[in-house]
């Protein structure tokens, strides 16, 4: 009996398998061994020392109240800042709320990027208000009405 797909001619022989695959093996084993000595000795102080160099690129993750005092101190150094006051307050690792009054929306803005140029703090809400902006309501806000019964 005879299949319709009729060899093509283009599948190996049993010495050609062998053929290719010892010429791969062999590439592969000339390879490792250039990368080898390219890369050089691996050894377990080796590794310890790479795996050591890979965490200092490693943010710094800090707890809520050091995020705080990091960014009160921050606060503190800037000069434009000097006899504000701007509270700091956890959200959570690395993060902070910025909460107080301020003359400006430029102070406002200068606040809350010294407080995310802190190393360690990944998240900022900045919820300083303006004097002169935001003191004063407007007449065309409406308010809510009281509807308790």
């Amino acid at each position: 009996m005879r299949h319709d797909d009729e060899l093509s001619g283009d599948e190996l022989s049993g010495g050609e398998v062998v053929l290719w695959t010892a010429l791969g093996v062999g590439s592969g084993l000339l390879a490792a061994i250039a990368l080898s000595e390219w890369v050089g000795e691996v050894n377990p102080a080796r590794v310890r020392r790479v795996a050591d160099r890979l965490r200092e690129n490693e943010p710094t993750r800090l707890t809520a109240s050091a995020s705080v005092r990091a960014v009160e101190v921050a606060l503190a150094a800037d000069l434009r800042l000097a006899g504000l006051t701007i509270e700091a307050r956890a959200v959570g690792r690395g993060a902070v709320e910025l909460r107080g009054w301020v003359p400006s929306r430029n102070i406002r803005t200068i606040a809350g990027r010294t407080a995310l140029a802190v190393p360690g703090i990944e998240s900022v809400i900045n919820s300083i208000l303006v004097r002169g902006e935001d003191d004063h309501s407007s007449p065309d806000r409406s308010r809510a009405a009281d509807q308790s019964a």
